[in-house]
Parts: C-alpha cells; structure tokens; sequence
C-alpha cells in the first residue's frame, strides 16, 4: 500500500554542549548519538529494574487514548512488556505508559539518573518531562505539539519515529479532536489508507530508528507519530521557555480549555470525556499490532 516518501533524520556522533542549541535554532530534526552516554539511567532503567524499584506501584496505562487508561501494577506491566502472563492485562493489544509524570514524582531518586536541563544549555525556563513504557507495537498517533521545542532519549530498547515538517501539514489532515495542546492527524501511519486519505501518499517526511542512547531532537509545531520495535524505555524533555510563555497559542490553549471544561467547546471530541476512544471517533479499525 502507498504511502508517505520517508527520508532518514540526519545523525550527530558524539558533539559538544552547544549542539542541541544550534539543532533548535535550524527547526530541523536530528538525532544525537553519545549524547546521553554519561546518563546513569542508561545503564539502570530496564524494564526489570522498574519492576524491582517499584513493582507494587500503581501506573495508568493508556489503552490508545487517556480516557481509556487501564490500571495496573508496575511489575505486572513489565510482565506484559515482555510477554509474560500478566494479572489483568492479557489480551491487551496496545498498552502505553505514556507522557507520565507520576513514577518520577514518587520516585525522586529517579532524577538523578538524567539532565535535560544541562542539554537545552538555557537558563531561563522550565523542563518538563515525560516517561515512557511500551512493548513491542505501542503506538502514538500522529500528531503535532504546542510550542515547545522537544527531546525524545531511547533509554532501553528500540523505537521508531516519523515526522513532518508544518509545510505537510496539508496533507496530514488535521482534526477538530480536542486534547490539551495537542493536534491530531485523521490518518492511522500504521495502515495509512489512501481512499480515504490520498493527499498523505504525497506527503514528505522523516524517519528514525532509534537505539539506546539515540536522543531525537523534535522541532515545534512537527507532525510525529512513534512506535515501540521492542520492550521500550524512553524519556523526553519538553523546553518551556519565555517565548512559549508570549506565544499568542497557549493563550488560545487556555481558552479552548477553559469553554471545554463549561461543556461549550468540543463537547464529546475530545480524549478526556466521554467515550474518548481516538479510533472511534476518527472512524479507524482496531489495529491489532
């Protein structure tokens, strides 16, 4: 089946600390090898390791989109990483921790293990960070993010990215689906379907592979949709800095979230009320990867 021409991401070996500055400022993706080589968590954070640490700890696994979160305790989710049996999640296809903040808030000494923050080389701002847990065939649909400028490390396992630059965006037929600063595409990557989406076989983008230690650079305002090849751990790093805090679309942001919250802006389209289920509303079929 056609689709996308996908080129690779130009890869950086080794670079001093100004390489991710000067990424930033060409609005292009890359991706970094050695960057995060002195990173402890490189090193420690293996699906075991979490299950070891904190195995009795409760996590929120995305079932495709928030609103169907499934919860489970971290050791049985590393069971079903791995495909072991596991208590309450056997027969699930397509289970993510995914964008989570909560084992790192619980578990602070897991902040020790990594530095964006040394990466952005900027003192003015905030990083946010994510973590992100997956066996083979978890999947984030494609979409693209507020303004923020975003860094994705593969700390254990492989994972698979593609991209589009803002210029395809007439191609990536964006929907009216409300999520926090988000914006997706109608088009599923995993079995794009050209009768229905026949501009997306003219698109041009981007692909990656990343390994442990790869860490992609994902400019603002860049479609990207990712897959997990293996039992993956990553973590990415969002910079918050004061342009974002001028941009002209986090205030939109605020109000389309404050009139979604009144019930009188995307009612029922959205990922955190009612069915919530993206592969519903958007009409896909059940991909069972």
């Amino acid at each position: 089946m056609s689709g996308p021409l996908l080129r690779p991401i130009e890869r950086i070996d080794g670079g001093g600390p100004d390489v991710v500055p000067a990424a930033m400022r060409r609005r292009e993706p890359v991706v970094f090898r050695g960057l995060i080589r002195h990173w402890p968590a490189l090193s420690k954070w293996t699906p075991e390791y979490f299950a070891a640490a904190m195995g009795e700890q409760l996590v929120s696994l995305h079932d495709f989109t928030r609103r169907n979160a499934v919860s489970s305790r971290m050791a049985a989710f590393v069971d079903w990483m791995r495909g072991r049996p596991a208590d309450g999640l056997c027969g699930r296809g397509d289970l993510y921790l995914a964008w989570d903040a909560t084992v790192l808030q619980r578990n602070p000494s897991l902040r020790g293990d990594f530095d964006f923050r040394a990466l952005f080389r900027s003192r003015l701002g905030v990083v946010h960070t994510g973590l992100w847990m997956g066996g083979a065939g978890s999947h984030t649909p494609l979409h693209y993010d507020i303004d923020a400028p975003n860094l994705h490390a593969c700390i254990h396992g492989r994972k698979r990215f593609v991209l589009f630059g803002p210029d395809q965006s007439r191609h990536m037929y964006p929907t009216d689906i409300y999520e926090w600063t988000t914006v997706f595409s109608a088009v599923d990557l995993r079995c794009p379907d050209p009768s229905r989406f026949p501009a997306v076989t003219r698109a041009e983008g981007f692909e990656a592979m990343l390994e442990p230690g790869d860490v992609l650079f994902i400019p603002i305002r860049w479609w990207h949709a990712a897959w997990c090849l293996s039992a993956c751990v990553s973590l990415n790093g969002w910079w918050f800095g004061p342009s974002l805090l001028a941009s002209w679309r986090l205030w939109r942001e605020a109000v389309r979230a404050a009139l979604h919250r009144a019930g009188l802006y995307a009612k029922d389209r959205c990922t955190c009320c009612g069915d919530g289920d993206l592969r519903r509303m958007l009409g896909w079929q059940l991909v069972q990867d």
